[in-house]
């Protein structure tokens, strides 16, 4: 099950950033241990398929500072054009927020479209990334195998499709998965690939919610 602390922090920052947020949490050899992002789909896919992130003054601004920036304020080049961009997509404002140390980096943007963040909103929100830093710091990793086999799960393929593809028995594929579900603190499959997903722990070409295909009993 969701950690109630974290999650109880997340429903907060949902009601300061209604129209969305993306935040990566203990950033470590560019893999970050949680991710969450509410930002609308489309303009996820666009901000991807641009290679926004290469030089995004919000990703580098809090990168390399601690505390709080509203992106009316970040004075950094924005030479691929990211928030004209972001305002065209309906984020014309939004802030950028930088904590912890560089070995272990959180970071994240929020944005809306119909005005600036307050500065008690900021200051709110600053507070929340740096308890969900705090709360998400120590997270029992996934062994190589267990999230092999819960990257071609969350992919849609069956259990057979699976064990073909590593070589390996259907017993040896659930225990893999089982592990996977107690590392990730999931009583399903289907939840633990999302958890994954949100840990940064799957790659990139991995896409959940997809039931066409998946073992229908979820918990072997």
């Amino acid at each position: 099950m969701p950690d109630p602390a974290t999650e109880k922090l997340f429903a907060r920052l949902d009601e300061l950033a209604p129209e969305g947020y993306n935040f990566g949490f203990h950033i470590r050899y560019s893999r970050p241990a949680l991710v969450r992002n509410t930002y609308r789909s489309d303009w996820s896919r666009e901000y991807s398929r641009r290679k926004f992130i290469l030089n995004d003054p919000a990703v580098v601004w809090p990168l390399v500072n601690d505390g709080a920036r509203r992106w009316s304020e970040i004075d950094m080049p924005d030479p691929l054009g990211v928030f004209p961009a972001a305002a065209e997509a309906g984020y014309a404002y939004g802030a950028a927020f930088g904590y912890g140390p560089v070995e272990s980096r959180s970071l994240g943007s929020i944005g809306r479209g119909d005005r600036e963040f307050t500065d008690a909103e900021i200051a709110e929100i600053e507070g929340l990334v740096r308890e969900l830093h705090v709360l998400t710091e120590e997270r029992e990793d996934l062994r190589p195998r267990q999230r092999a086999a819960l990257e071609l799960f969350a992919s849609g393929r069956t259990y057979d499709a699976i064990c073909f593809d590593l070589g390996i028995s259907r017993t040896a594929l659930k225990n893999r998965l089982r592990g996977a579900r107690r590392v990730l603190n999931a009583e399903t499959n289907t939840e633990a690939a999302q958890r994954a997903q949100e840990r940064g722990l799957l790659g990139t070409g991995s896409y959940l919610g997809i039931t066409s295909g998946l073992p229908r009993n979820d918990r072997d």
